[in-house]
């Protein structure tokens, strides 16, 4: 399906780096279509809807076609998006040229719906009534799914397109466990085959009930690992709770997870290529599961460095850059020279044992992580995305006897 000739045009007039620091991506047809089809059962129930970042109103477009009975709220922060969509004639669309966030309503809504923006904000910038929902830097969508909780009516639907990182990433544990409480899941769908125009990104189609029910079984889509409330789509959580089955962690063994310490650029006047310096092992130092030299088309990445050193054996892990593909590599280092690593290494350590022990501790990990559960689980859980230590430490099934 075609993107509207109205959304290919403010594509080319806004600048790429307005749409990468405003989160702006137009909704691809097809996931539009996929999510009103989705919403066929409920639509009998809704009449008044917001459309909290409408754009090129792709959406209020497709539902007003489909449902004649709809009056729709529409909000678009940006200004040369919203001269573009205000004069668009319908006596059942009001458009607003305001920011979300900020948006105050003496009504509530029978469904929210829409494709919020993605980008990473400052702490500071983000309302400390918003903090008790997520740890570290939060991305804006998830600040529209909790403004969007508080106006939503009882028995009220919210479908949103996210990220894909919202099912997982351990940040946004707090704000899955308060749907997982207060909503029902109706759906998640993972949008494999939609395109944006302008990025990559991999999402996942989120439509949840606001219920009143005392007990809500979300347990399709919700699997709880170390405490943590994890979301999947209904196959992928059939398949992860297997692999999870007769699992252990890292944490429980015992296991001490860390990062590596040297941060390669900002120490460059310490790199060199004297061989009998501090060996500097790279995220690109573990190839196929085996430790190597590095080589790099950048000939300021240097194999040494002249600090000094560790000695002793542990496992590595490659955490990813959370861009592109991830490759699962690791590897035991068991060398006799002192070394470093890079922090886009994962390090698996453990303390109390005796060299001999200890390497037979770590081989057992090894045959872990060799483990075909293991690889699907990581294919299914982590995809394209980074890898981090908690997650290493807390999530990945170990398979240990």
């Amino acid at each position: 399906m075609e993107y509207s000739p109205l959304s290919k045009e403010l594509t080319s007039k806004l600048s790429k780096t307005l749409k990468k620091n405003g989160g702006i991506y137009f909704t691809p047809p097809s996931i539009i279509v996929e999510n009103i089809k989705l919403l066929e059962p409920y639509m009998n129930n809704i009449s008044n809807v917001l459309e909290p970042s409408c754009g090129s109103c792709e959406y209020i477009n497709a539902l007003i076609n489909n449902y004649k009975h709809l009056k729709i709220t529409g909000i678009e922060l940006n200004s040369t998006i919203y001269e573009s969509i205000k004069d668009m004639v319908s006596t059942n669309v009001k458009l607003y040229n305001s920011d979300y966030l900020k948006y105050t309503s003496n009504e509530t809504y029978d469904l929210i719906i829409g494709n919020p923006p993605y980008f990473v904000m400052k702490k500071e910038d983000v309302a400390k009534s918003y903090y008790k929902y997520f740890e570290g830097r939060p991305n804006i969508f998830i600040l529209f799914i909790i403004k969007s909780i508080t106006l939503v009516k009882e028995n009220g639907l919210i479908s949103f397109i996210l990220p894909k990182n919202f099912l997982n990433c351990l940040y946004y544990d707090k704000t899955r466990s308060y749907i997982n409480a207060h909503f029902q899941i109706l759906n998640i769908v993972e949008c494999v085959n939609s395109k944006y125009i302008e990025t990559q990104q991999a999402t996942i189609l989120l439509i949840i009930k606001k219920t009143s029910y005392n007990v809500i079984n979300n347990e399709d889509y919700v699997l709880e690992r170390s405490n943590y409330t994890l979301f999947a789509s209904k196959t992928n959580c059939a398949k992860l709770k297997t692999l999870l089955l007769n699992s252990t962690s890292l944490e429980a063994l015992g296991f001490k997870v860390g990062i590596g310490s040297v941060v390669w650029n900002q120490c460059k006047d310490l790199l060199t290529n004297d061989a009998s310096k501090t060996r500097l092992i790279y995220s690109s130092s573990i190839e196929n599961n085996k430790l190597c030299l590095q080589s790099s088309n950048n000939i300021e990445k240097k194999n040494y460095i002249t600090k000094k050193g560790i000695i002793g054996p542990m496992i590595v892990v490659n955490r990813g850059y959370g861009v592109g593909n991830y490759k699962f590599n690791y590897c035991l280092i068991n060398e006799n020279y002192e070394y470093l690593l890079e922090n886009h290494l994962i390090t698996i350590e453990f303390k109390e044992a005796h060299l001999e022990e200890l390497l037979n501790l770590y081989k057992k990990i090894i045959t872990s992580l060799e483990h075909s559960n293991t690889l699907a689980f990581v294919a299914i859980y982590f995809g394209n995305n980074a890898i981090n230590s908690t997650e290493l430490s807390k999530i990945l099934p170990i398979y240990y006897n």
